[in-house]
């Protein structure tokens, strides 16, 4: 890892993960160590995990490496994904948040549904985070 300067995510998997439930248990494990050990937020299992998703943005900073974005009708109930947009994930929230900690990395979308047919609500998610983006004056966009 120092060698080759790569930089390494540990993903939470919500409340059915012994270990990492919450990207807040990532860094808790993390702290003090080589600043190249850090999380990979997914929204879905942090919520449904009982974890404020800002608060975790923020206390991440520059210990967060990626975000899997998705979203939910039921913050319960990791079988309700929705496109995002149409459940109650607050995106504009998460954009800003990340937008105040000043990340600059990738933002993926994790459609896990409808897999016969995924391109419409891939595509109404993409449109919904552009919107977002565009409202929020950002310039990079997905």
């Amino acid at each position: 890892m120092r060698q080759y300067d790569i930089r390494f995510a540990i993903h939470n998997h919500g409340p059915e993960d012994k270990l990492w439930h919450s990207p807040l248990d990532v860094l808790k494990a993390v702290k003090g160590l080589d600043p190249r050990l850090g999380c990979c937020i997914d929204v879905g299992h942090t919520v449904r995990a009982g974890t404020d998703v800002i608060q975790a943005i923020h206390e991440a900073g520059p210990r967060l490496f990626n975000i899997h974005m998705k979203d939910l009708a039921d913050f319960r109930d990791k079988d309700s994904q929705v496109a995002v947009g149409e459940g109650k994930m607050p995106v504009p929230k998460i954009f800003q948040a990340l937008a105040a900690i000043g990340y600059q990395d990738f933002v993926d979308l994790e459609y896990e549904i409808h897999p016969d047919d995924p391109m419409p609500g891939i595509i109404a998610s993409f449109a919904y985070m552009r919107g977002v983006l565009a409202a929020l004056g950002q310039t990079n966009s997905c």
